[in-house]
Formats: structure tokens, sequence, C-alpha cells
């Protein structure tokens, strides 16, 4: 099967599967977050830099791996 790229622009799997990610997440702030001692809203901000750094991390090894 021929590669059709990327014609919208973005990888689209990879675009769902962060969705997914983040909604994960969200539902489990939501059901879990009242056991923690940090407010919903703190933990969405972690969750957050915890996503942004885990891409970054992934985006510079393809980087460097020359993948990218």
């Amino acid at each position: 099967m021929p590669d059709i790229g990327n014609p919208a622009g973005f990888d689209v799997a990879t675009v769902l599967t962060g969705s997914g990610i983040t909604l994960l997440l969200s539902a489990a702030i939501m059901r879990y977050g009242e056991r923690f001692q940090y407010t919903a809203a703190e933990l969405y901000a972690v969750g957050g830099v915890a996503l942004i750094t885990v891409g970054l991390i992934f985006g510079i090894a393809l980087i460097i791996a020359g993948y990218r």
C-alpha cells in the first residue's frame, strides 16, 4: 500500500492517539482527583506538562535519530 503521507498537514494517527491519551487522563482526574492533595486544575496542569515533556523528548529523539 502506498504511503499517502500527511494529506492534512499532520499525522492523523498521532493526533488521534494524543487525543485518546488526553481524554483518558481527563477521565482519571475526574474519577480519582479527590484522592490527591491537588485541585483538579493543578492535576490537569501537571498532566499537560507531563504530556508536553514526553512529546518534546520523543520529538528530539526522532530528530537526533534522523527520522524527522
